[in-house]
């Protein structure tokens, strides 16, 4: 058991729990980066005490395997956004990247 929890805790830090914090420090522009990772923050911990408060409730009405088969689904729908949806940054400013979230009748910078 305590292997199991060590390699989710390791899992997670190398994938969902890194990568968070690392595309909206990459995406944001840098007029509202410091203002736009306040408000993450605050939603990120408003989230997570939610789910912490509504974890044995759930567990109590639907059980463990439900629970868990639920957090795996979520799993999937974020790496599925995160490797569909974020942009490649790698070699891009932070122009071309504001660029790809742009409306589609916004002019290209010069």
């Amino acid at each position: 058991m305590a292997l199991a929890i060590c390699l989710f805790v390791g899992g997670f830090a190398v994938g969902p729990g890194v990568c968070v914090w690392l595309a909206l420090s990459e995406l944001m522009p840098t007029r509202i980066r410091s203002n736009g990772m306040s408000i993450a923050l605050l939603v990120n911990q408003f989230v997570s005490t939610v789910i912490a408060a509504m974890f044995l409730p759930t567990v109590g009405y639907y059980g463990y395997s439900a629970v868990f088969f639920a957090g795996a689904g979520f799993s999937v729908l974020y790496f599925l956004t995160a490797a569909f949806l974020l942009p490649e940054t790698k070699g891009k400013t932070l122009e071309e990247i504001e660029l790809h979230f742009a409306p589609a009748g916004r002019a290209q910078p010069g």
